[in-house]
């Protein structure tokens, strides 16, 4: 996998959010903020019929992504766009993918410290997309039934909830995450359907790393 020496990093949520992720056989997948592809490179490897779409604003890490595409092989499967995810909508086809799937900017913009590089700053905060722009682009974008997978912050779940409920996508499956046994979750990962029935299924808590900072089995096994 390549990604820049500096700046911007992908981090264990990609990976949360990729085994998170249950697609079907021959799913079209669109990754909405692709970074440098990992997300969709774990599910074309791990899921052999899908086919994935990455959109990435950023013209460096959409290289990246194209690169790790042909390095691993999967070129044929995966194909990256430069592009803003928000004018998506205008040329990708309607209603035409089965999965969306997103690690989003976590932060608000005004909040909290922002990083001086303009990649990194872009994946913290939501500088270029915010979570109703998510929301209305993965609505847009999805067959009816269709799954929009993401990680978020744990504390902006209501937030998720609201910004879902606008775009007419209804939270199925949710999983906390906690760092450390015993202590609060500090990540959610949520999948939502477009036009699902009322109805959400709690996944039992995923803790990281024991009291000793070493992964736990549950860690070990999601990536």
């Amino acid at each position: 996998m390549r990604q820049p020496e500096r700046g911007y990093r992908y981090s264990l949520d990609s990976l949360l959010l990729a085994e998170f992720c249950r697609p079907r056989a021959r799913e079209r997948i669109l990754d909405l903020g692709a970074g440098v592809g990992v997300i969709g490179l774990l599910l074309a490897r791990h899921h052999p019929t899908v086919s994935v779409i990455g959109i990435e604003l950023q013209r460096d890490l959409a290289l990246h992504a194209a690169a790790n595409a042909r390095a691993n092989a999967l070129e044929e499967r995966c194909r990256f766009i430069r592009g803003d995810l928000r004018e998506a909508p205008r040329y990708l086809p309607p209603e035409h993918f089965h999965r969306i799937v997103s690690n989003p900017p976590f932060r608000r913009t005004g909040t909290g410290a922002v990083a001086p590089d303009r990649n990194r700053a872009g994946a913290r905060h939501e500088f270029t997309f915010s979570l109703d722009d998510l929301t209305r682009t993965a609505a847009a974008l999805l067959r009816f039934g269709g799954a929009l997978d993401v990680i978020h912050l744990a504390e902006r779940l209501p937030d998720l909830f609201s910004a879902l409920a606008a775009s007419g996508l209804e939270p199925k499956t949710l999983r906390h995450v906690a760092p450390f046994p015993g202590t609060p979750p500090h990540r959610v990962l949520l999948s939502a359907v477009k036009g699902g029935r009322p109805g959400l299924r709690t996944l039992p808590l995923l803790v990281l790393h024991d009291g000793e900072k070493t992964p736990t089995g549950q860690a070990v096994a999601a990536p």
